[in-house]
């Protein structure tokens, strides 16, 4: 088998989905503010009639999109680690590139971070670390703004393959550099092996990120002595605290469930507390990542930034006088039939809930940060922690 000495590249970094708010930044701004998904649907459906030029162009691209789509993903594309999930570019690119470079050849990409951090790639990551293929992973912060169309925090990173022949027993990895010579610290340099990624994250195979060897060396030491809360990799006891994960509503293939306050003061609904009631009819608060610190369920409100075109959600943070009140509650933006909330969690004792963020930063004091929180609506990125038994009896545990 031949194939190129050297593949050296920086390739696209595009989700392959059509991305409707960019779609219609231009065209139709008012779609690209749209503060609920559910309203941004009705707007996309009400082109057809107004806008036919903009709709036929929409659906020719949102086709175009499709069919590339189903392309990469059938067996004939040759993506088979990558071709799945929400599918970027750059994706594809690095596992192209290691299908052509030669056994003894090496592969150089620059690709965004979460090839070997992002649920999507995980299986690509993998098969590199199992093969022993994977050199080195040197990940940098965009602080500098060396690519000036991106966020500043945004996180990318040399991903340096080598061919079938090329057998590393522990990847290098670099995490958080700014400029080149943040790789010459040799205390920043984490070597990881295959089985070492396996005791850190048995589940998902990703990487796990790290500030020093320091860092990686002790946490490896807790990893050996105290077993993570479920692991899945296990054939029987993996689950010894008898726990499951649950999302309750999807703020996008759910969000015409939700309502505004204008909504429901409109309909004859009186606030009570953060419920909203008319006679028997109650909705509940949605509960939404960004309200919720540790240990907190008062951290924040939500207020809706109408103007923005991405988090239009804001929060308004809890003052310590508000937290000194017992009878404060927080303010969300949405609310949810308390007859639709209950179909969802019929099998849940109606007290309350525990669980945690699902999205969090390496660069946060805690990265786990979980919270009890009333009955309620609560959105995807709260994961709820259920138990075989009473949340009070072990779920509230875990949580500190």
């Amino acid at each position: 088998m031949k194939g190129f000495d050297a593949v050296i590249g920086n390739p696209p970094w595009e989700r392959m989905k059509l991305q409707e708010r960019e779609f219609f930044s231009l065209g139709a701004p008012e779609i690209a503010t749209a503060v609920s998904a559910a309203d941004r649907r009705r707007l996309i459906i009400s082109v057809e009639k107004k806008r036919p030029d903009l709709w036929a162009r929409y659906k020719l691209a949102q086709g175009n999109a499709e069919r590339t789509l189903a392309h990469v993903r059938s067996e004939a594309a040759g993506f088979p680690l990558t071709g799945k999930g929400d599918v970027n570019t750059y994706m594809l690119f690095a596992e192209l590139a290691r299908n052509i470079v030669a056994p003894s050849g090496h592969v150089g990409l620059l690709v965004p971070s979460g090839i070997a951090t992002d649920h999507t790639t995980k299986e690509f990551f993998c098969d590199l670390m199992e093969s022993k293929n994977l050199i080195a992973i040197y990940d940098f912060e965009n602080k500098k703004g060396w690519f000036e169309d991106v966020h500043r925090a945004f996180k990318f990173s040399v991903l340096l393959v080598g061919g079938a022949e090329t057998k590393c027993d522990a990847a290098d990895f670099v995490f958080f550099a700014h400029v080149m010579k943040d790789l010459d610290s040799a205390a920043r340099h984490i070597p990881l092996t295959g089985k070492e990624l396996k005791l850190l994250n048995p589940n998902t195979r990703t990487c796990p990120i790290f500030r020093s060897r320091r860092d990686a060396e002790i946490t490896k030491k807790v990893y050996r002595r105290v077993p993570i809360l479920v692991d899945q990799s296990r054939r029987a006891g993996g689950n010894a605290w008898g726990v499951k994960f649950v999302r309750m509503f999807d703020q996008t293939n759910d969000a015409d469930h939700f309502l505004t306050a204008e909504t429901l003061a409109a309909d004859g609904y009186k606030l009570e507390s953060n419920r909203w009631v008319k006679r028997k009819d109650v909705h509940l608060p949605m509960y939404e990542a960004k309200m919720i610190q540790a240990f907190d369920h008062r951290a924040a409100g939500v207020r809706i930034e109408a103007g923005n075109w991405m988090r239009q959600g804001q929060t308004e943070d809890t003052s310590l006088v508000s937290h000194q009140n017992p009878e404060y509650v927080v303010q969300p933006r949405y609310w949810v039939k308390s007859e639709v909330v209950l179909k969802s969690m019929s099998e849940v004792e109606r007290s309350g809930f525990v669980g945690f963020k699902d999205i969090t930063s390496p660069t946060n004091r805690r990265t786990m940060i979980a919270a009890a929180i009333p009955w309620s609506a609560v959105s995807n990125h709260f994961v709820l922690l259920l138990s075989d038994q009473t949340w009070r009896d072990k779920c509230v545990c875990l949580a500190t």
